[in-house]
């Protein structure tokens, strides 16, 4: 939940600067019954794709999945789930920008985020370290409490299509 929150301010920052519209994609459930009060008993429909598609401005599309693991390495392919591999390769493959946002919380020695873009995944085998993704990592800025996964996206972009 707390990934989520920062790319949740991140993306209205972002949206209110006019670089992209992106939208975060519920998992389709069905409650199945009330148990009482606000407690519910529910299933998932179907498995989702990722957290969030949308577009920059000039009209790319952008998919990611934001993954947080306290692990002392990313295990992608155990995070990164079969389906949602699918779908950032597919759309991918019709011109988009996949990616995964990336945060390593180690409790007391390390509160990073990296954009990895899912080419890079894709060359990738095993478990990566932060020594590993350093040119992805992006700054989170306390200031506004913004994470600047999309400054820079054109320099990032040419590198990676």
């Amino acid at each position: 939940m707390y990934l989520e929150r920062i790319v949740d301010v991140s993306i209205e920052y972002y949206k209110e600067q006019g670089v992209c519209v992106i939208d975060k994609i519920p998992t389709p459930i069905k409650v199945s019954r009330h148990i009482r009060g606000s407690l519910y008993e529910a299933f998932f429909l179907k498995k989702s794709t990722v957290d969030y598609v949308g577009i920059l401005r000039g009209g790319r599309g952008i998919a990611f999945d934001a993954k947080s693991t306290t692990a002392k390495k990313f295990s992608w392919k155990k995070l990164v789930k079969k389906h949602q591999r699918k779908y950032l390769k597919s759309f991918q493959d019709l011109g988009g920008l996949s990616f995964i946002l990336l945060h390593f919380d180690w409790v007391g020695e390390w509160d990073n985020f990296y954009f990895i873009p899912f080419d890079f995944l894709l060359q990738t085998k095993g478990s990566l370290v932060p020594k590993d993704l350093e040119e992805f990592e992006v700054e989170y800025d306390m200031k506004i409490g913004v994470l600047r996964f999309l400054d820079g996206i054109g320099e990032l972009d040419k590198r990676v299509t």
